[in-house]
C-alpha cells in the first residue's frame, strides 16, 4: 500500500498516482495547481503538506514555507518555475477569520503569476469550510483532510478530489461534516517524518506567531486609541490641537491635526 521515498517518509500509493497526475499537468500542461490540508491543531498536516511539497518538487525547502500573505506573496514572485510554496496555518492562530481573508486576497493578487510560473501551492488550515466560497469551490483543485484515528493517533487521511471536494463544502458547511458525499478514495496513512529540518522550522513557525501576536496587539492598542479620541472630541469638546497636547504631555507619540481629523471624521461617517 505504501511506497518508500527516500528512506525517510512515504507516500501512499493512492496520494501518490494523484500527485504524479497533478505534476503532468502543472509542468506539461502550463497549469498551476493549489490544494487545501486541513484537521485539528497537531494531527500533523503541515508534516504531511511538506512530505506532499517534496513529492511534487525535489528542492523543496524551509524557504517555500510562508506563514503570512506578505511571505506569500514574495514567495510566489521570486520563486522558481515548478516550485512548491506551502502557506502555513500558524500564522494565523491568533486570528483564523481575519487572516483568512488575507489568504483569498493574497491569491486574488497573485493569481496570474502562479498560473504563468507553474507553481504548486499548499495552504495548511485547520478547517476547509472556512474558506471563501470562490476559493473553496473553483480555485481550490483537492482538499486532504487529516484526522485523529479513534485512539487519537495521528497518521490518517482522506483525500477529497475536485467535484467531491466542491459538494463537500456545499453539503457539509453548516455543520463541518465531511462525511458528506463521501470520499472516493479509502483512508490513506502517513508518518512523522519532516521533510524539512525540525527545529528550523519550528523556530520560524515561532517568530511568525510573535509577529503576528505584535501585530494584533498593535492593532488593538490603535483601535483603543481611536476610541479615545473619539470620545474626547465628541462627548467632552476637546479641539484637536487640545488631543494633540494631551497625547504629548502623556509623552505618546504625537498625532497631527490631520490625523485626528481623520479618525473623527471615521467616527462620524
Amino acid at each position: 500500500m505504501e511506497q518508500e521515498q527516500e528512506q525517510t517518509y512515504y507516500i501512499d500509493n493512492i496520494l501518490k498516482e494523484q500527485l504524479d497526475n497533478v505534476k503532468i499537468v502543472v509542468t506539461k500542461k502550463d497549469r498551476d495547481y493549489v490544494m487545501v490540508i486541513d484537521g485539528e491543531e497537531g494531527s500533523g498536516k503541515s508534516v504531511l503538506a511538506m512530505q506532499v511539497a517534496k513529492h511534487l518538487d525535489p528542492k523543496f525547502n524551509l524557504d517555500k514555507v510562508v506563514f503570512t500573505s506578505d511571505q506569500f506573496i514574495k514567495a510566489i514572485k521570486t520563486c522558481k518555475p515548478n516550485s512548491c510554496i506551502i502557506l502555513d496555518e500558524a500564522y494565523n492562530s491568533a486570528n483564523s477569520r481575519a487572516t483568512l481573508t488575507e489568504v483569498n486576497r493574497s491569491m486574488v493578487g497573485v493569481a496570474t503569476e502562479m498560473r504563468q510560473r507553474n507553481l504548486f501551492v499548499i495552504f495548511v488550515l485547520p478547517t476547509f469550510f472556512d474558506l471563501d466560497k470562490y476559493f473553496a469551490l473553483w480555485r481550490c483543485r483537492a482538499l486532504i483532510h487529516v484526522y485523529f484515528d479513534r485512539e487519537g493517533n495521528r497518521g490518517q487521511y482522506i483525500i477529497f478530489p475536485k467535484t467531491t471536494k466542491k459538494y463537500l463544502y456545499l453539503n457539509g458547511k453548516k455543520t463541518y461534516n465531511y462525511s458528506k458525499p463521501p470520499s472516493p478514495f479509502p483512508p490513506c496513512r502517513f508518518n512523522n517524518h519532516y521533510t524539512v529540518n525540525e527545529i528550523e522550522y519550528r523556530l520560524k513557525k515561532a517568530e511568525a506567531f510573535k509577529k503576528r501576536v505584535v501585530s494584533n496587539m498593535a492593532l488593538r492598542w490603535k483601535d483603543q486609541r481611536d476610541a479615545m479620541v473619539k470620545e474626547l472630541y465628541h462627548n467632552f469638546k476637546v479641539s484637536a490641537i487640545d488631543i494633540v497636547k494631551r497625547l504629548e504631555s502623556w509623552g505618546a507619540r504625537a498625532l497631527s491635526d490631520r490625523e485626528i481629523y481623520r479618525i473623527v471624521q471615521l467616527a462620524d461617517d
